[in-house]
């Protein structure tokens, strides 16, 4: 009977304690403060989630709430092959022009009012239309529909962003897993290459008649700098600055990284190891940019160091994979392994890592 009792004693605190904890963990109403630095109070958990973007969709598929997603963006459906949780979601329209009707009648799920359960998120963008403050005003019309600026593209951003997600979610527990797995590789690349001189970097983020590039401001910039290198469009005053080929010319740069887009019938992720069609792709968007005038004589030419990348590693929850893959491309010495890297973190989607697929080309011979 005394040990019994002593038991009872025991076990009683620890069953309030737990009780009091799931009564802190689910009390509202509940307040954040998102990207743009506006505060959003949800009166409710949230039950129901429409992402206008990919990388909000890989954050909320992370955090092991794919269940909560009732409509998506053009930029989410199209990527099927990395988000077969969502493939059969409720279109809501471009991830710039979102069909706020359709969000609506989403939100109402059909009845009259619509229950405040319902979350929308999005890019900050200030001073573009489809950013927070236009999604809000394309939302005016329909009371009780909470949008968030989450972006997921910026190296200073991204472990905040996850931790006020995973609180909005209920998801804190999962949240902090990746935090933690997200601090140790990006500290892993850093200090792998913190010592070691910085090469000056040009990043083609299109090539048409004007070239487009990435300068300060950008999520590219950012990453660019945790991987020691300098980006040579960083003091022209635009996050998407653009340039005339002459002045990559003059700048000479020791490293060319080209942005190539996933073609429209993309199946997996990445791109198929060579020889295939894929490569031949790749192979001639860099010849192309080879045979430029003047190109010959630009130091990353002369040394070989000219790249096409899969810009998708380079921003949302995989970014830290993307700037494991630049520290090791910009400092091939260093003993970093983007693969492993890019295994782990695919393992948080619930994915199998694509062997016989590659992420930058040429490909990287120790990288693998």
């Amino acid at each position: 009977m005394k040990i019994q009792s002593i038991s009872a004693l025991l076990i009683l605190p620890l069953i309030a304690l737990l009780l009091c904890s799931s009564t802190l963990a689910a009390e509202y109403p509940l307040t954040i403060t998102d990207t743009a630095g506006r505060e959003v109070t949800f009166p409710q958990s949230v039950e129901r989630i429409i992402v206008l973007s990919s990388d909000a969709a890989e954050a909320v598929v992370m955090l092991g709430a794919a269940d909560k997603v009732v409509g998506v963006s053009d930029t989410v459906q199209k990527k099927s092959y990395y988000f077969p949780q969502l493939a059969k979601k409720q279109s809501i329209g471009k991830w710039n022009a979102p069909d706020y009707e359709m969000i609506g009648e989403v939100a109402k799920g059909g009845v009259e009012s619509i229950t405040p359960d319902i979350l929308v998120i999005g890019y900050s963008y200030p001073d573009k239309s489809y950013g927070i403050f236009g999604v809000e005003k394309g939302l005016a019309p329909f009371k009780d529909i909470r949008a968030v600026a989450l972006e997921f593209t910026k190296p200073e951003n991204m472990t905040q962003e996850v931790e006020t997600l995973g609180q909005i979610l209920g998801k804190e527990t999962e949240a902090q897993d990746y935090i933690n797995w997200y601090n140790e590789k990006r500290s892993a690349a850093e200090q792998a290459v913190n010592s070691l001189n910085k090469p000056k970097v040009y990043a083609e983020w299109s090539s048409t008649s004007d070239l487009s590039t990435l300068g300060a401001g950008s999520g590219f910039d950012q990453v660019l700098s945790v991987a020691n290198g300098y980006n040579i469009a960083k003091k022209l005053g635009d996050a998407y600055p653009k340039v005339g080929w002459e002045w990559v010319v003059t700048q000479n740069p020791e490293v060319i990284l080209k942005r190539q887009t996933q073609s429209s019938d993309q199946k997996q992720i990445g791109w198929a190891a060579g020889p295939s069609q894929d490569t031949v792709t790749l192979e001639a968007a860099r010849n192309e940019l080879l045979a430029r005038s003047g190109a010959k004589g630009i130091s990353a030419v002369k040394a070989d160091r000219v790249y096409v990348m899969d810009w998708d590693i380079l921003n949302g929850l995989d970014q830290v994979v993307g700037i494991t893959y630049l520290a090791k491309l910009l400092h091939p010495e260093v003993d970093l392994d983007p693969v492993s890297v890019h295994k782990e973190y695919l393992q948080f989607l619930g994915l199998e890592y694509p062997e016989e697929r590659t992420f930058v080309y040429p490909e990287l011979a120790s990288a693998s």
